[in-house]
């Protein structure tokens, strides 16, 4: 790619010149530096496509094929399922649910009455589980049954709450429902009531989800996302990538949890925005992923580079019908080049790096479709404010090239946490969303992430970027993946520890481990400890969690 011509005096790279936006010039031909969007409520949006095309599949699911206006039906009848249970506008109901597709009719049923959803992973611990109800105030949950004695568990618990356990019947793990048992089944409730649909005037303001941080820097914050917030990401995406795949040939295919936020938004967001269809995966492996392929031939597919990665070493990938992919969605953890490039030649699909949170309602940079720049992630959106300040006081911008903290302002951004002011006036400052992650900005206006402020460490006063290890780690021919953390050194403050897990039939010790490492980074970077490992932790997105490494450092062996 070729570099810009602007000639940048010293006073302009650090004053004032993320303010021109200057990463705009390289926006595709046809991509405005302002969006317009639609000034209508997720509600209302899903009902046009409901009366246009009512008949055709909006979500395919193993056997089970729902079209648009059974899932509207179905939706119809859970929301006065809720209203008859004293569910009010504004009241949070959560969703402790698996991807299957009542996760997607129960968003839209909540939407029908004003509820705000609460989406949480089914498989968190009680007391993990229970603090999102404590915070929520949410009353009422709607859970599979494998996993319902949790939260009759926390109901009985009295810690928050909850009162209202509405349980999806799972062959072989059925429970026993009614007053008694403390639950209540969802299919029986459903059909068991008049479907009255709700009138109720819907605004693009207000709140429809509460999407809760990962917490890998401290207590889990409620995202205060609105109407407007989905409605303004989806637009940003969807043309953004319009030249490879239109709204009327949405298809995508789920691999992501439908509670996380990158799940919420690419599947149930942009169908209901497109009017596009869904294909879930309730059991996300290669081979069920290549079974969905085949069958369903998905044109989107938003997922991880550890999912991309393993497919690339399936032996069917390539005679699969993988080539009906036309966009791939790359977030959550940097997208190694080879396996970008070895997926590109495999599929025909065009991969795009992007980066955003919860905060943001997902993305808020991604890399434009032909002028994409290896393991960057790209620019930010339309209508987006991009900063990157100093890591002290966050205050003074840094000049092109050099790190700091990734700030950014616009309307994809939450307004605030829920029922957390404190943290709020931390996160968001004079409009300004400070993420907490370490990056910095080229030439070109090009982001690059280095790493979180919680993950930086500091040795013999360097700082040191345990991206910048891992990248190194990934690239021996054995290694499979790795991954650094600091660990406490009496001389150094902190010294680097790296987990290594090998590929299958290769053999390493701790000292050709340390010989790579030092003949590609510098002496304060390279690991003084290397342990061998079967498999690394993992979110519920498939990153690599480093916050758990740390903790089964500091509490033992792994």
């Amino acid at each position: 790619m070729a570099k810009t011509d602007m000639n940048f005096s010293i006073k302009e790279l650090v004053m004032g010149i993320y303010d021109s936006k200057f990463w705009q010039k390289w926006y595709e031909e046809g991509i405005p530096k302002s969006f317009d969007y639609l000034k209508v409520p997720l509600k209302d949006q899903f009902l046009k496509w409901v009366e246009k095309h009512p008949d055709k599949i909006m979500i395919y699911s193993g056997d089970r094929e729902l079209s648009y206006s059974t899932v509207n039906d179905t939706a119809v009848r859970l929301a006065k399922v809720l209203l008859d249970l004293g569910v009010k506008k504004g009241d949070r109901v959560a969703l402790g649910l698996p991807n299957i597709p009542e996760f997607i009719i129960a968003c839209h049923a909540c939407m029908k009455i004003g509820a705000i959803l609460v989406p949480m992973n089914p498989l968190y611990t009680v007391p993990e589980l229970t603090f999102f109800f404590t915070d929520s105030g949410a009353e009422t949950v709607i859970t599979v049954s494998p996993v319902a004695e949790k939260f009759r568990a926390i109901k009985e618990g009295g810690e928050s709450s909850l009162d209202n356990i509405l349980v999806i019947q799972v062959p072989g793990k059925e429970v026993v429902t009614g007053v008694q048992a403390g639950f209540i089944d969802l299919n029986e409730a459903i059909w068991g009531v008049m479907p009255e649909i709700p009138d109720r005037a819907a605004s693009v303001e207000e709140i429809v989800s509460l999407q809760y941080t990962g917490g890998t820097t401290g207590v889990p914050k409620g995202c205060c996302l609105s109407n407007a917030n989905f409605i303004t990401v989806s637009t940003c995406y969807l043309k953004w990538a319009s030249s490879l795949i239109s709204s009327e040939h949405y298809k995508c295919l789920c691999t992501v949890p439908l509670y996380h936020i990158y799940g919420i938004n690419t599947t149930f967001n942009f169908a209901t925005y497109t009017g596009g269809s869904i294909v879930l995966i309730p059991e996300v492996t290669p081979d069920n992923i290549i079974a969905a392929i085949n069958r369903y031939e998905p044109t989107f597919w938003p997922t991880v580079p550890t999912l991309l990665h393993l497919l690339t070493l399936h032996p069917e990938l390539k005679a699969s019908r993988v080539r009906s992919i036309q966009c791939i969605l790359s977030g959550s953890a940097p997208l190694p080049e080879e396996t970008m490039r070895t997926f590109e030649e495999i599929s025909g699909a065009k991969i795009l790096e992007g980066y955003g949170g919860s905060e943001t309602t997902n993305g808020i940079t991604t890399n434009p479709v032909n002028r994409q720049k290896v393991r960057s992630v790209g620019v930010p959106f339309p209508d987006i404010a991009c900063r990157v300040v100093d890591l002290e006081k966050g205050t003074d911008d840094m000049p092109i090239g050099e790190p700091g903290e990734l700030i950014f302002k616009g309307p994809l951004i939450t307004e605030k946490y829920w029922n957390n002011p404190e943290e709020t006036a931390i996160a968001i400052r004079d409009g300004w969303l400070y993420t907490g992650d370490i990056g910095y900005m080229d030439e070109d206006g090009y982001i690059f992430i280095v790493d979180r402020k919680k993950d930086m460490i500091i040795c013999s006063g360097f700082n040191v970027y345990p991206r910048d290890i891992d990248e190194v780690l990934f690239a021996h021919p054995k290694i499979l993946e790795g991954s650094a953390i600091g660990i406490p050194d009496a001389k150094r403050g902190e010294t680097i520890k790296v987990f290594v897990v090998t590929k299958p039939g290769e053999t390493l010790n701790e000292d050709e481990v340390i010989e790579w490492c030092r003949q590609s980074l510098a002496p304060y970077k390279v690991p003084t400890q290397v342990e061998f490992i079967d498999q690394l932790p993992r979110t519920n997105v498939n990153k690599i969690d480093r916050k758990e490494l740390r903790k089964r450092e500091l509490g033992g062996a792994l």
